[in-house]
């Protein structure tokens, strides 16, 4: 779960600039409005120690003084006066890691990725085997399109402690996104082995033995997801949520409950937050995600409007909420929280991402294939956003761009296998695909099978036979994806596959290289998954 920042508080902070020593001026205290009385006297007394320290003390003592109180104010959701306080800790006292580990952490949150990664390897510089920046960057370079650069960052933990649950779940995963399930099943399993609770492993660990034919193991463990991920020892960050007073208390105990799964203790300790500071936004929208994971829907949504009415420029509060009205089939309301939350954060990938799906759900096809673009703008190594955006210009007959698209993203995700397959499947339904054209791509076809025996690939590999009038072959393989969507339980695949099974046994080919029941790569972004106090 990653922190997002209410604007509950009205912050009037001045941004510390570098070469900054000790005879510069106090940034200006925050103007704090709803927040409880034990909070603003936490804070006031805050600053007034920093004007002290400012007064007593120079160098590495008041960097000492501008950092601890940086801390206070990264624990109160106050960005802006955190960042300026820690750059100005990091001016008098350049070395500490300490300093340049928060102060990453903030500007994470306030969407600066770039100065985000330079101060975390300026903290592997001084500490170079440092376990927390480690995983800080794997899940930062993940977040930003980059699994290859994360999954050498989570090698680097793995290989300092053998025994990381969290460098092994995230090796798994970004196993799982390079199609090779045999070797994601292995570091999953592995990290389930050492952290039983991490329920929110096993999805992925499911999408990996369903890829490998393992349909019951699979469906068993996908009815026990959760969203419980286990974690990295972080003293640093535990001591900013040591820090707080008040409703801020119940907020990080609820956050613990909500990262272990634990929605209804969750939900006890955010209304107690609630009760304590009813102005604060951010513990509506954490009580909101409780609920929505209880699937108590109406309070859910009563709860993030509040969230929006106390601070409209809240970004989780408008995507959760699309998320939930898109569950709801309310396509036309989710894709105007989704605007919402566009205009506070025009670079915000999920919601572009889950606004483009309501729309093709709507049949706005070309629309939906612009947002997909620029999803992919954003996020090059993306492939279900390429996939996505091929698909659409399909359903609106236009297969040279959703052909040119496929290509495109095979160079930009370095081959996705499930691009590849949809590549393959529009020369198969082609009027008039070469002989070589269908060869080549059944080599490829055949060599993914080699390493996963997908459906969709065995789908894809019958369309290709069909194509060059293997009928006979394409009957087998289509029916050994028609037993093993209804293995899964997934009566909708089957039908599909059962509507081609039937032209193949009549001698005709595909005609659709992608119909609409096959376009689960293009399902939302998830909404709910992570409460916002740190």
């Amino acid at each position: 779960m990653r922190s997002r920042l209410p604007r509950i508080l009205l912050i009037l902070a001045w941004l510390s600039m570098p070469g900054c020593d000790s005879r510069s001026p106090l940034p200006e205290p925050p103007q704090l409005v709803g927040l409880e009385q034990g909070v603003v006297e936490h804070l006031d007394r805050t600053y007034a120690t920093l004007q002290q320290a400012q007064e007593s003390l120079t160098g590495i003592e008041l960097g000492a003084a501008y950092g601890d109180a940086a801390i206070t104010y990264h624990a109160y959701d106050l960005p802006m006066t955190a960042h300026s306080c820690y750059q100005r800790a990091l001016d008098l006292d350049p070395d500490t890691a300490r300093w340049k580990y928060l102060m990453a952490m903030i500007k994470v949150q306030l969407g600066q990725e770039a100065q985000a990664t330079r101060l975390y390897l300026e903290v592997l510089e001084l500490i170079a085997e440092h376990p927390p920046t480690l995983a800080a960057l794997g899940e930062l370079k993940l977040e930003v399109g980059e699994p290859e650069v994360a999954g050498s960052y989570y090698r680097r933990l793995l290989d300092l402690q053998p025994n990381s649950a969290p460098a092994l779940a995230a090796l798994g995963k970004i196993a799982l996104e390079a199609d090779r399930p045999q070797l994601a099943v292995d570091f999953l399993e592995q990290a389930l082995s050492l952290s039983p609770a991490a329920s929110g492993l096993r999805y992925p660990l499911g999408l990996a033995l369903r890829d490998l034919g393992h349909t019951d193991r699979a469906i068993e463990q996908m009815k026990a997801r959760g969203d419980a991920y286990p974690r990295v020892a972080n003293p640093w960050l535990d001591e900013v949520k040591s820090r707080p007073v008040g409703a801020r208390i119940a907020l990080n105990r609820g956050t613990t409950l909500f990262q272990e799964g634990l929605f209804e203790q969750a939900r006890d300790q955010f209304e107690q937050a609630c009760s304590a500071a009813p102005e604060s936004a951010t513990a509506h929208l954490n009580l909101g995600s409780a609920l929505a994971k209880l699937n108590l829907i109406s309070e859910a949504i009563a709860e993030y409007e509040q969230a929006i009415l106390l601070d409209p420029d809240s970004t989780i509060a408008w995507f959760d909420l699309g998320v939930i009205h898109a569950s709801l089939n309310q396509e036309s309301q989710a894709i105007r929280c989704y605007d919402q939350a566009l205009l506070i954060h025009p670079d915000n990938a999920e919601a572009r991402f889950n606004r483009a799906n309501a729309l093709r759900r709507l049949g706005n096809y070309l629309e939906a294939a612009a947002e997909m673009k620029m999803v992919r703008t954003l996020r090059p190594g993306n492939s279900t956003a390429w996939l996505a955006e091929a698909v659409c210009y399909l359903r609106i007959e236009q297969r040279n761009a959703a052909r040119m698209t496929c290509i495109d993203g095979r160079i930009a995700t370095g081959n996705d296998a499930r691009l590849i397959s949809l590549s393959a499947r529009i020369t198969a339904t082609d009027p008039s695909p070469t002989t070589e054209q269908l060869a080549s791509h059944l080599e490829e076809i055949e060599q993914l099978l080699k390493v996963q025996t997908t459906l969709e690939l065995v789908e894809t590999k019958a369309m290709l036979l069909a194509a060059q009038g293997l009928f006979e072959e394409a009957i087998e393989w289509q029916n050994a994806a028609l037993e093993a969507a209804l293995g899964a339980g997934r009566e909708d695949i089957a039908r599909r596959l059962t509507g081609n099974r039937d032209r193949y046994s009549r001698g005709v080919a595909a005609s659709d290289p992608w119909p609409e029941e096959s376009s689960g790569a293009t399902s939302d972004s998830g909404g709910g998954k992570r409460s916002t106090s740190q």
